[in-house]
């Protein structure tokens, strides 16, 4: 880990760190001169250097003297320069020499830039909107998708090697720096065939953004780098990271153990969706498994969010996973014997408090050709109660309260008549429209209709007695989806107007 800081261009012009330092005025590979100090972390240190033969600008990182004795530390900065130069993605930060000072110190040269880190930003500013947050980590998604193709995990994700420049006019334009602890699945050791440069049992990396496979010292893969940007839009949003303690092997312990707290508990005054926490829990599932599989996927899952749906892979997130364990324990909600579906129903009351409106959206029987339409009601609190919450009775002025009722019906109509409709999870609602559907106020239902060929869905959270109409039509014939188009890309585009929290294009 090295966390080397550069300074802002603000800072560079006041002068050097140390105006003594012997490599400041030297010539580096006959090319480079060094012009002053402009950060530094625990391996190594930043100068400002000039190509001199095209006059251009760069940054050189200079490994300290003592740690350039120690072979497996010389290993290590050797692979952070190898690493991100064998990306060669615009978000990471761009490496093109190496070599070794007089004083036999080694270095590499990259591209300089002037900005800050999100570290910085965050210390400045606390917390970010949730469009400008989720446009980093979008970008984030984009960058680390290119270095996981490659074999290549960071392990070391967090707001200090996330560099915020401008490009083209673009503010917030993301570099991914220190790729020093990174694991590179299929790169060895020189002259040590077989042999790695990280091992299994070895923790690095900084505790806070830790995974709990990474925190135990477990073999690990790509998807601790979803579980570090999880932990950042935690940070983002909240104004903190979601665990902290006085000890590194205090945090630790509650990344492996620990419930996720809601972002509302953290912070009363954030404004975050609960589509959007969903997502947060989602990456930060303390199963591998129960995560995103790659960063493409969190990343369309993130736009999907700021346009009020749940993308495919969230809406697969098994309740586990990602609901508080005081909102999975609902055992003891009564159920009636006449209504098959409402034990579902009732589950549904805590996926419905985190905006978990599409369990079962991609289901076997769910057709690819179906429309989608959402409906919501207002947004609910992240943290619900179990209990029955009390309403005030319409006709009783300030008289005694009554508890609100047991089940809402709602009305379903479908163009053309006759379909049958079916719930989230699969079991009928009804077998011919029009008809009626019982559901839990608060809870979210799914409807999915068919008639024929022709399909139609939609999902609400009433809260009180509605009538809903779902159009039918029929699947469209091109079924090709061009390599490489997300599904939410092409979705936002067609809903301008469907929220006014986006990613903007350039960040996709």
């Amino acid at each position: 880990m090295d966390a080397t800081r550069l300074m802002t261009t603000s800072e560079v012009a006041i002068g050097a760190v140390d105006p003594n330092d012997p490599l400041v005025g030297t010539v580096l590979a006959g090319r480079y001169v060094v012009e002053r100090r402009v950060g530094e972390g625990g391996m190594g240190l930043v100068y400002l250097g000039v190509h001199r033969d095209i006059d251009k600008r760069v940054a050189v990182k200079v490994l300290r003297d003592d740690l350039s004795r120690r072979p497996e530390v010389v290993a290590r900065f050797r692979q952070e320069a190898k690493s991100a130069s064998r990306i060669g993605h615009e978000h990471i930060v761009d490496i093109f020499d190496f070599g070794e000072t007089a004083r036999g110190a080694s270095y590499f040269v990259m591209e300089f830039l002037e900005g800050e880190d999100l570290g910085r930003l965050l210390g400045r500013e606390s917390t970010l909107e949730a469009a400008r947050a989720c446009a980093i980590v979008v970008q984030c998604c984009r960058a680390l998708s290119a270095a996981h193709e490659k074999g290549i995990v960071h392990r070391d994700i967090k707001p200090e090697n996330i560099f915020l420049t401008k490009r083209d006019g673009v503010d917030d334009f993301v570099k991914i720096v220190d790729f020093g602890i990174a694991k590179m699945s299929d790169i060895e050791t020189d002259g040590a065939p077989g042999r790695k440069l990280t091992k299994t049992g070895m923790i690095f990396g900084t505790p806070e953004y830790m995974s709990p496979e990474q925190a135990a010292g477990k073999e690990l893969d790509h998807r601790v780098d979803i579980y570090a940007l999880g932990v950042i839009l935690f940070e983002c949003l909240a104004g903190r990271v979601p665990f902290e303690g006085d000890t590194f092997m205090g945090v630790l312990t509650q990344h492996l153990f620990a419930e996720l707290p809601p972002i509302e508990a953290v912070n009363p005054e954030a404004r975050v969706s609960a589509e959007l926490e969903l997502v947060i829990r989602k990456a930060l599932a303390k199963d591998p498994d129960d995560r995103y599989q790659d960063t493409d996927e969190l990343a369309e899952a993130l736009v999907y969010a700021l346009d009020g749906r749940l993308s495919p892979a969230t809406a697969l997130a098994p309740p586990a996973a990602v609901l508080p364990r005081s909102l999975r324990d609902l055992d003891e909600v009564p159920r009636r014997k006449s209504s098959r579906w409402t034990w579902a129903a009732a589950l549904a009351v805590g996926a419905a408090a985190l905006g978990w409106v599409g369990f079962g959206q991609t289901s076997g029987q769910r057709d690819e050709g179906e429309p989608t339409e959402t409906r919501t009601a207002p947004a609910a609190p992240v943290e619900v109660a179990t209990a029955p919450s009390d309403v005030p009775s319409p006709d009783s002025g300030d008289g005694p309260e009554e508890l609100a009722p047991e089940s809402i019906l709602v009305h379903v109509e479908s163009n053309p008549p006759g379909a049958r409709v079916v719930l989230g999870d699969g079991s009928e609602a009804c077998a011919r429209t029009p008809c009626v559907v019982e559901t839990i106020p608060g809870s979210t239902l799914v409807l999915r209709a068919r008639l024929g060929k022709r399909r139609g869905r939609v999902a609400l959270a009433p809260a009180r007695e509605e009538h809903v109409r779902i159009e039918l039509t029929a699947p469209s014939r091109a079924r090709a989806k061009p390599k490489g188009t997300h599904a939410s890309q092409r979705g936002s585009q067609g809903r301008a107007n469907a929220s006014d929290l986006k990613v903007p294009e350039w960040a996709q």
